[in-house]
């Protein structure tokens, strides 16, 4: 044997013995982190009296809910009963539209109505879409005169672009307002 071939051996040897010390190490931090939880019961337990805690508080809610249930199935035939027939649905829908409109010197430009049915209710969902031009104050307050409606409206979308308007020239303070929004009537 050769010195060169001593000298590598030697190196062999001691990279050898530092993977075998750092396998060694390696071990040991995995062994000491599973060790952890059953050298410490007290944390496992108090984890586990945490998740326990945050389930019966769950089953507590859900219970309070169940509850209220019949509360909240009362109130909704109670407001179900309250909506407008749908034989004449379509006209009142229509008028008070045009009332508010007129109310708030607003210009209707259309409206479009799109009936459905809602399955398993005693209901008729009227999609309705229209425009209104007119001026900010005026269409804030037709807005908030369906808000505070005898019907009930659902404004799905809403969208505003000025009217007549040409790239250069001034603003008139005229909008117009493209709405949808749907409405409930009664069946009988």
């Amino acid at each position: 044997m050769t010195m060169q071939d001593s000298h590598l051996q030697k190196r062999l040897t001691i990279a050898a013995l530092a993977i075998l010390l750092l396998a060694d190490v390696a071990l040991v931090i995995i062994t000491a982190r599973m060790s952890d939880a059953r050298l410490n019961p007290d944390a496992s337990v108090a984890a586990e009296s945490r998740q326990v805690a945050l389930v019966r508080s769950d089953v507590k809610r859900a219970t309070e809910i169940q509850k209220k249930i019949p509360t909240y199935l009362k109130r909704l035939d109670e407001f179900e009963g309250s909506l407008a027939l749908a034989a004449n649905g379509y006209s009142s829908i229509s008028e008070e539209l045009g009332d508010q409109a007129k109310k708030n010197r607003l210009v209707i430009d259309d409206q479009k109505f799109h009936q459905k049915e809602v399955p398993g209710r005693n209901l008729t969902a009227l999609e309705i879409e229209t425009s209104v031009t007119g001026d900010y104050a005026g269409i804030v307050r037709f807005l908030n005169s369906l808000q505070r409606s005898k019907n009930v409206f659902i404004v799905d979308s809403l969208q505003v672009a000025t009217q007549g308007v040409s790239p250069g020239q001034a603003l008139t303070g005229i909008l117009r307002v493209s709405l949808k929004m749907r409405t409930y009537f009664r069946k009988v």
